[in-house]
């Protein structure tokens, strides 16, 4: 039999000091013995920098700190029984977590999942919205009882498996409030899905196909659009935004697999090439390398934009900067 160590039975500041000596993931078992355990462990400020919450054929709650990461995941077991069966989140669960290689799942506490992110927001001392990423086989779990234990969401990703009824339950429930990530349109009406184009969201990802009309819906600052274009779209794009569309619009990036030359590519729009310096600036703020060409033009109202481009054989790669 192991010796054990009475640790509560210290005074309180000499268990704060034994506490500070322990790992994190050490701390968070500890955490979990009783309400002054809790309450030792978060008097330490451990702080999480992120929450990220993966739904798949379990859930994943993935915590990062400057220091340390944490992961703690659930329903495991049912996967292994049956993996289509639905899931109640609102029944009390354990769950399981990696120390120094070894997996830990202690029979006691059990917790609904609501609890468990209670418990780990109180104890790592994180108040932001966590990011929510839906993968394969996340339809076991019901999406307004995920929208209950969760809350709001500062970033959302949507994975192309996803089926397009779960896909639009899940867009429907959480609103992202800083970046949406969707890997396909669930929509049969344009109108349904236009809606997202509109979204002022400070990042929008989409990799799906996407129209003129699209584009110029677009509201968010930075758009990332990895389904290939034409140069015929984005130059007539361009021309809308000079006229004055797209005013929130600070970053663009998509490809177009029709590239032919510069003259078409920028046919009827007025530009010069970037000097040197201010090249040499964008590529190192925005991290391009291997660039072709760099151009600035200009929106009627005075505001500049910097068109760059780099890529190989007839994909160009296009980022579309403004600058404010």
């Amino acid at each position: 039999m192991e010796p054990t160590f009475p640790l509560f039975r210290l005074p309180e500041n000499a268990i704060v000091q034994v506490l500070k000596s322990m790992t994190p993931n050490q701390l968070f078992f500890i955490s979990l013995a009783s309400s002054k355990s809790k309450n030792l462990v978060t008097s330490l400020g451990l702080r999480a920098r992120n929450v990220e919450i993966s739904i798949f054929g379990r859930i994943s709650v993935f915590l990062f700190t400057t220091n340390f990461n944490l992961t703690l995941n659930f329903y495991n077991d049912s996967i292994d029984q049956n993996e289509l069966s639905p899931v109640d989140i609102t029944l009390p669960v354990a769950a399981s977590f990696e120390n120094q290689g070894t997996r830990i799942q202690p029979s006691i506490p059990l917790l609904s999942f609501s609890n468990w992110l209670n418990h780990v927001r109180t104890v790592f001392c994180y108040t932001k919205p966590p990011n929510v990423l839906f993968y394969h086989d996340c339809e076991r779990f019901e999406v307004q009882s995920l929208k209950n234990a969760i809350g709001n969401v500062d970033v959302l990703y949507v994975d192309i498996e996803v089926t397009n009824v779960y896909s639009k339950e899940v867009l429907k429930h959480f609103n992202a409030s800083n970046e949406l990530l969707l890997e396909r349109n669930p929509f049969e009406e344009a109108c349904e899905f236009q809606q997202f184009f509109i979204q002022n969201y400070k990042t929008f990802t989409f990799y799906d196909v996407y129209s003129l009309d699209d584009m110029l819906l677009i509201n968010s600052e930075k758009v990332n659009l990895y389904r290939p274009t034409t140069q015929k779209q984005f130059n007539q794009f361009v021309k809308h935004w000079i006229r004055g569309s797209n005013r929130r619009l600070q970053y663009m990036y998509l490809s177009i697999d029709d590239f032919v030359s510069r003259e078409v590519f920028l046919k009827e729009i007025r530009y010069v090439d970037a000097p040197k310096i201010v090249r040499e600036e964008i590529c190192q703020d925005h991290g391009i390398g291997g660039v072709h060409m760099v151009v600035q033009i200009r929106r009627k109202d005075g505001t500049a934009a910097v068109i760059t481009t780099n890529g190989f054989l007839n994909v160009l790669y296009v980022r579309f900067i403004v600058m404010y």
